[in-house]
Order: structure tokens, then sequence, then C-alpha cells
């Protein structure tokens, strides 16, 4: 998945469950890439694979609230 240099990219952040986010640089340190490499990595599949989709194939798992 490289990068074409007349490609503009734009940064962008989410906010991850921490097991998530362990995950991700866990496979990352495996593999000797970045998080964010894995990221885009897993953003391009999605795209590929669902992009001409209207709707998400899928439903995300409600986040538990934490009460302050």
């Amino acid at each position: 998945m490289a990068a074409s240099a007349s490609k503009k990219s734009i940064r962008t952040s989410v906010i991850l469950p921490e097991d998530t986010h362990a995950r991700i640089q866990a496979l990352a340190d495996a593999n000797n890439v970045s998080a964010a490499w894995v990221i885009r990595a897993a953003v391009v599949r999605f795209l590929e694979e669902h992009g001409d989709q209207t709707e998400l194939p899928l439903r995300l798992p409600k986040t538990k609230k934490v009460e302050r």
C-alpha cells in the first residue's frame, strides 16, 4: 500500500478503546510497522470491500459510558 507522491494526505484522529489500541499496537510491533500503518491498511481494505455500499455492513458495538 504505497502512497502516491501526487496524492495529498489528510491527518485525522480517532478515539479508540484502550484494548483496541493495545491490539493494534501489538500487531504493529510484531510486524515492525507503525500503528498508523496498520490503521491505514485496515481502512483501505474496508473501503475496497465496502466503499460502494450506501449502508455500513456492520453495526459498531455500543461503548459503555463512563460516569463522571
